[in-house]
């Protein structure tokens, strides 16, 4: 029975240490702590193993042999322990210290080998008999000293808030179980039979596999959790406080680029960019999609953090077509307003002036009836000409201008206000020719072209004497060109005067050039090239 028991003790202890080990080097952070751990268990294990094979009948070399297999496992579990306890509570180890804590473990291991010639680490070496000599009893007090520094390091880094409460515990545990229970067995107060030792290596290995599944030891998070993250439909990145990554579900690492084991400074710069402080960042990625990154330091883990990715595209999308409708809502209040004012003009100014071009019409009829009754002063009749010219110009600037209010602004097509305008000329023809395709992305031009194509139309008709005009509108990738070609009298010289001054600052304000030709009797040229530019609406 008792043969039975410690087999199964034996298999649980190397059972529970390779799941521990397995989950370790599959699972957490890779660095010289986990490594140190991995180490420990390994060491159990061999420790172990042989121990199965004892029950079986052999020689004494086989049994030596086994042993030696075994003393493997128990020369280096004090320092492998010391080691990891010291690196765990933050502890830095000297390559000096490395060597004399394993040096003194390798020789004692070498006088294990060499036991024949000295019989210093064992006395007496039989199949029914093991007498220990005095090297394995310094070696036994090496082994407990490391043991318990490396349990006084972890009591140490708890007092300085270094080591968590339940971790603390774990580690004592695992630790205090085994070496007392040797002691118990080497000092003889314990009669069993057997070494108790590894058997109880069977609990302490069960206590760091529950501490490493179910209490995040050496941030390996809990498994239960990893299905959590990887079902939910944000990016999670679990980063430690060595400022490595340790976790990101499958969606923070299509959208974020990254894996585990890399550094967290990659994700973390996105937040230097804008504010250290700050604990939340808006940015884009590659595939359009808008992202808000959120940081959650871990309370009393210095460095510790965890990294929540939401896609907030939808929100920026709807708030994308709010501003559209504001900007819609806002250009059909506008356009309203200047229909009402055109109209108000229209049926108040427009009557005015019609009447009172009807009065001067009426009081020039008169006029002349009487000038071949009466024999009147004929200057009257160039004063009354001038005046039934100005209030004709009068009704055309006006009509010139309700189109204008009526036409909106610089989001209408160019086109479009071209041909209203020419259309609204009586007193000259105007023909107009397009070249090329006008589309939105000339619309910013609308009111420049529109400004001075009238201006240029009112110089023909007051200095000019035009009865022709040619307007051509050139659609061109980058720009627009606008030709005007008049067959008025002419000059030898251009004075600009307010209208074509008027057409430069325009044209200039929107980054384009103008050109102005003319020859007694050669008519007047205008030539005007604006850039295109992408305007963007503001609310």
């Amino acid at each position: 029975m008792t043969v039975v028991f410690l087999q199964f003790a034996y298999l649980a202890a190397i059972g529970f240490c390779g799941c521990a080990s397995g989950w370790l080097i599959l699972r957490a952070d890779q660095n010289r702590v986990t490594r140190a751990l991995i180490l420990c268990q390994a060491l159990i294990i061999i420790w172990c193993a042989p121990q199965l094979f004892l029950v079986f009948p052999m020689s004494r070399e086989i049994k030596y042999l086994l042993y030696g297999i075994s003393y493997i496992g128990i020369s280096l579990i004090g320092p492998s322990w010391l080691t990891f306890s010291l690196l765990y509570c933050g502890r830095k180890i000297g390559r000096g210290s490395c060597f004399g804590l394993y040096g003194i473990a390798a020789f004692d291991y070498v006088m294990f080998l060499t036991n024949e010639l000295h019989h210093l680490f064992y006395r007496r070496f039989e199949l029914a008999e093991v007498i220990y000599g005095p090297v394995f009893y310094f070696h036994m007090t090496y082994t407990y000293i490391c043991v318990l520094g490396g349990m006084a390091a972890v009591l140490s880094g708890f007092r300085k808030k270094q080591v968590p409460p339940v971790h603390v515990a774990v580690i004592l545990l695992a630790a205090a179980v085994p070496l007392g229970f040797n002691m118990l067995y080497l000092s003889g107060a314990v009669n069993a039979g057997f070494d108790l030792t590894p058997p109880v290596f069977a609990l302490s290995s069960f206590l760091m596999l529950m501490a490493v599944f179910r209490y995040d030891f050496l941030d390996v998070d809990v498994a239960a959790s990893r299905q959590i993250f990887a079902s939910i439909a944000e990016g999670i990145v679990i980063c430690n406080k060595r400022g490595r990554i340790t976790y990101c579900n499958e969606v923070a690492s299509r959208w974020m680029q990254v894996r585990r084991g890399d550094e967290s400074g990659i994700v973390m710069e996105r937040f230097r960019a804008e504010d250290p402080e700050k604990n939340e960042t808006v940015f884009q990625i590659s595939d359009g999609k808008t992202l808000r990154l959120r940081r959650h330091d871990l309370w009393g883990r210095p460095g510790a953090r965890i990294l929540v990715a939401t896609d907030i595209s939808e929100y920026y999308e709807r708030l994308r077509q709010s501003r559209e409708l504001a900007v819609s809502q806002r250009r059909l209040a506008m356009e309203r307003e200047r229909n009402r004012i055109a109209q108000e003009v229209h049926d108040t100014t427009g009557h005015t002036l019609t009447m009172l071009n009807s009065l001067l019409k009426l009081i020039h009829i008169s006029y002349m009836e009487e000038t071949k009754q009466k024999g009147l002063d004929p200057q009257v009749e160039e004063y009354l000409g001038q005046a039934r010219e100005l209030v004709s110009g009068g009704i055309r600037e006006l009509r010139w201008s309700i189109n204008h209010l009526r036409q909106g602004t610089e989001w209408e097509l160019v086109t479009q206000g071209v041909f209203q305008l020419a259309s609204s000329v009586r007193e000259m023809e105007v023909e107009v020719e397009i070249q090329g395709e006008d589309g939105p992305k000339y619309s910013c031009l609308s009111a420049t072209v529109y400004q001075c194509l009238r201006e240029a139309i009112t110089n023909s008709l007051k200095y000019a004497g035009a009865s022709h005009m040619d307007v051509i509108v050139k659609f061109e990738e980058e720009d627009v060109s606008l030709y005007i070609f008049d067959n008025g009298r002419g000059c030898s010289s251009i004075k600009e005067s307010h209208g074509l001054q008027g057409i430069r600052e325009r044209v200039s304000k929107a980054g384009g050039e103008a050109r102005f030709l003319s020859s007694e009797g050669e008519g007047f040229q205008t030539f005007i090239r604006l850039p295109v530019r992408q305007k963007e609406e503001q609310l």
